[in-house]
């Protein structure tokens, strides 16, 4: 079966989320913090009246940012203003996260395989892995990151 989904870029990796359960995608924007919550907890935004807790989602997975092969230079941090908050709804609970950035929005076939280990990103919180021009795109499940992480 064929959906459409939202497709991103985190650390480097491509990743996923249907688009049924996309709200809106706004530019990244400060956030209250919330004290003594977990450390993927980005804050609160205020957005059109209703208030949405943004995880980072980077964190969240366990990612870091890949490792420069051979010659190390000098990195550029990537702008906070570069990033995007994906606000979402997964049964009835709205939240956004961080990405960053939107690469496109696809008509996918719905993933078929889950690897039995990844290195990038626990295989839990995994639907499965789509493949779009040879590209492998991990779509997540995040029912399963609400309720287990």
């Amino acid at each position: 079966m064929t959906r459409s989904y939202l497709i991103f870029l985190l650390s480097g990796r491509l990743f996923g989320a249907q688009l049924s359960g996309a709200i809106e995608v706004v530019p990244w924007r400060r956030s209250r913090p919330v004290p003594m919550s977990f450390p993927y907890v980005e804050g609160l935004i205020d957005y059109r009246g209703f208030v949405y807790p943004v995880f980072n989602l980077a964190q969240w997975l366990g990612m870091s940012r890949p490792a420069p092969i051979g010659f190390i230079a000098e990195e550029k941090d990537q702008s906070k203003d570069s990033r995007n908050i994906i606000l979402l709804e997964e049964h009835g609970v709205p939240f956004g996260i961080i990405v960053d950035s939107i690469v496109k929005m696809a008509k996918l076939e719905d993933p078929v395989r889950v690897p039995n280990k990844s290195r990038e990103v626990e295989t839990k919180f995994m639907k499965g892995i789509a493949v779009e021009d040879e590209q492998d795109i991990v779509i997540l499940d995040f029912e399963r990151l609400l309720y287990a992480g």
